[in-house]
């Protein structure tokens, strides 16, 4: 079920804290990041339709199909940009535990109902979800969940590891410092991963090989949490403390300019990630 929070921001309820998550978080000053691995506090969509009627306006019924900011929304009264990413993040985790079998065809009727939003807000999550190659939409025929493997993921790892041993610079290198908070929303070290190495990769003067890794950050955070790698048959709890230690080494470097410190401490970081569908697989996806 959709739900939104109290900033404005539309979320899943997929369930509660994880009594098994690690809150390594690192103090920096008064800002506090970590990697936590752990499903998002939410309010149902129904007490999120029940706070827009409070306000005088009833759920969906928007004038012109406008917010109070003049975004467009959807009947649930909740912007549909918003919703677009929700549904987003649904159909991602559905896809990757295997809820949506590769090779099922689903209708986009069936999906809008599923979860409870118009048709837009799921046309228009299917965009970034077929450029991922996680599904394929087919006129006629609706939405085919493509045949998508673990070692997809992996490549896109390896892919991001030789942009950051030889970057593929095309523009002068950039002078941003970097911003610790950008890893406060990561799920996983496959998150902080991408944060970091985006950084590195736009300092390096490769601002293409950047947009292209930001565009799998959230694949790659999402596949590395603790349900998704599970159902995938893999223990992403092995070796977790040396990994979060890279991550911790490559955001101090990062925090103190030394880019090629962190493209170092990064490298490691992705081969650590590469190598644990190898070690971790599961007998039956082995």
């Amino acid at each position: 079920m959709l739900s939104s929070t109290e900033d404005g921001r539309v979320r899943l309820s997929t369930g509660q804290t994880a009594p098994s998550a690690i809150g390594a978080a690192v103090r920096d000053g008064d800002l506090m990041t970590g990697l936590l691995r752990v499903e998002s506090d939410v309010i149902s969509a129904t007490s999120a339709t029940s706070a827009t009627s409070a306000t005088g306006a009833e759920p969906g019924a928007a004038g012109a199909g406008t917010s109070a900011g003049g975004g467009v929304t959807d009947p649930l009264g909740v912007p549909r940009n918003l919703l677009r990413d929700a549904v987003f993040e649904r159909m991602l985790r559905h896809i990757l535990r295997g809820d949506y079998r590769r090779g099922q065809r689903l209708r986009l009727d069936a999906l809008a109902d599923d979860m409870r939003v118009s048709r837009t807000p799921v046309r228009e999550a299917l965009v970034p979800l077929e450029a991922l190659r996680l599904v394929i939409v087919q006129r006629y025929v609706g939405v085919v969940i493509a045949p998508w493997t673990v070692g997809q993921m992996v490549e896109r790892t390896r892919i991001a590891r030789s942009m950051l041993v030889d970057p593929p610079t095309s523009c002068a290198r950039g002078d941003e410092p970097f911003d610790p908070a950008v890893l406060r929303d990561c799920l996983s070290e496959a998150g902080a991963f991408v944060e970091l190495a985006v950084w590195v990769l736009r300092r390096s003067g490769a601002p293409v090989s950047a947009d292209w890794l930001r565009s799998q950050q959230t694949v790659l955070d999402v596949f590395h949490t603790d349900d998704i790698a599970r159902a995938n048959g893999i223990d992403v709890a092995a070796d977790w403390t040396r990994r979060m230690q890279v991550v911790k080494a490559a955001r101090t470097a990062a925090l103190a300019d030394d880019v090629a410190l962190c493209a170092v401490r990064l490298t490691e970081l992705a081969e650590l990630l590469i190598a644990l569908p190898e070690r971790f697989r599961s007998a039956e996806t082995a």
